[in-house]
């Protein structure tokens, strides 16, 4: 981390001390910490109220502040593009499988037990008198080092059964190993059907966080191979292809291009710009014709990946255009024909050039 945020936090935590507020940076953010990457979202508890450290960084900095008053947290929003999540330190119950948890003020061991695996359970202080000052209380660092997932308590993937592709995403983001008890219990909830206990959206939220990785393959097999997929859909395939597109689009596409089920897309809720590009590129691979545009790099990506034997000529803009069978007396149906037909053979790779394919639509004009 840059000097610039190294001082930001400092100065928080100089500032918590003179309200006598104990705050540690917890969560993801230690994670990487001890993993040497970097990261510019930082996850911030504090054992007390946190009123006073937010009008503190819109003072300070011109922070722009979220507040998300259901579960007491705020989001601090800087121009050099550093973001702060204050909460305080909670505990939580859930009242029954996979529900919202009630959560309740509380102490820096509770928030942490509440965590979904033990590598993400750790916390530095910001305090000055013990800035960075490791409270690992739930050995993360022994689980970052070693490389495994180990859930923090036997009910966890009960709790929250998202735990159980977050448990699948991280393995597969950082290479570790899923500890053995804990996959014994992510089998068991999987096979106990706790997954069905999650709404729609919830499901669908949770594969399209593992489509924006930056190498989703891995996850995507752990997910077929603990028999997940079958919840967005019983034929839906792993594209082996999938990392050599990087657009969350294209990847959708991919999905859909490999499953039987007509409908995966539209099932999936996804936000209606996401939706419609994707339908578009599906659409696309399916109708295997020349189109009358001009194709986008990552559709001809597409083309590539799902046809690799396709000729340079499938990828241009259609030789034939109604204008051009107009000109030759046409007019229609028998333009709607003739285009039908010059853009599958274009396809093909019958045509070698505009001038070809003239040549050759004309042919069958005159019989």
């Amino acid at each position: 981390m840059a000097s610039k945020e190294i001082k930001i936090l400092k100065e928080i935590g100089e500032f918590a001390q003179t309200k006598k507020l104990p705050l540690w940076a917890v969560g993801g953010f230690v994670r990487d910490f001890y993993l040497g990457k970097k990261t510019y979202d930082i996850d911030i508890c504090v054992e007390g109220k946190i009123d006073d450290l937010l009008s503190f960084c819109r003072k300070k900095y011109g922070a722009k502040i979220t507040r998300f008053e259901t579960f007491g947290t705020a989001r601090v929003s800087l121009e050099n593009g550093l973001k702060l999540d204050f909460v305080r330190c909670r505990k939580e119950v859930y009242p029954k499988p996979a529900s919202l948890p009630q959560v309740a003020p509380s102490k820096l061991h509770d928030d942490l037990f509440r965590r979904d695996f033990t590598a993400n359970a750790g916390a530095l202080s910001l305090l000055p008198s013990e800035f960075f000052k490791d409270y690992d209380l739930f050995e993360a660092k022994k689980a970052i080092k070693k490389g495994y997932i180990q859930i923090l308590h036997s009910k966890s993937f009960i709790d929250d059964p998202t735990r159980i592709f977050r448990a699948i995403r991280f393995a597969a983001r950082f290479n570790w190993k899923i500890e053995k008890t804990t996959l014994a219990l992510l089998k068991k909830a999987v096979k106990e059907n706790y997954l069905l206990l999650l709404s729609r959206a919830r499901l669908n939220h949770e594969l399209v966080k593992i489509l924006e990785e930056k190498k989703p393959l891995a996850a995507l097999k752990m997910l077929k191979k603990f028999d997940i997929l079958k919840y967005y859909s019983p034929t839906l395939k792993v594209p082996q292809n999938i990392e050599r597109v990087s657009a969350l689009t294209s990847r959708l596409t991919l999905l859909a291009f490999n499953c039987k089920e007509e409908n995966l897309l539209k099932n999936l809720t996804l936000p209606r710009q996401i939706f419609m590009q994707a339908q578009e590129d599906l659409k696309l691979l399916k109708n295997q014709k020349a189109v009358n545009f001009e194709l986008s790099k990552e559709q001809k990506n597409l083309l590539k990946l799902c046809y690799p034997k396709l000729k340079p000529c499938a990828l241009k803009k259609c030789f034939i255009d109604g204008a051009w069978l107009k000109a030759q007396g046409l007019n229609g149906e028998k333009i709607g024909f003739f285009l039908d037909i010059a853009a599958k053979n274009q396809f093909k790779g019958l045509y070698k050039s505009k001038s070809h394919a003239q040549k050759e639509i004309l042919k069958l004009i005159k019989k």
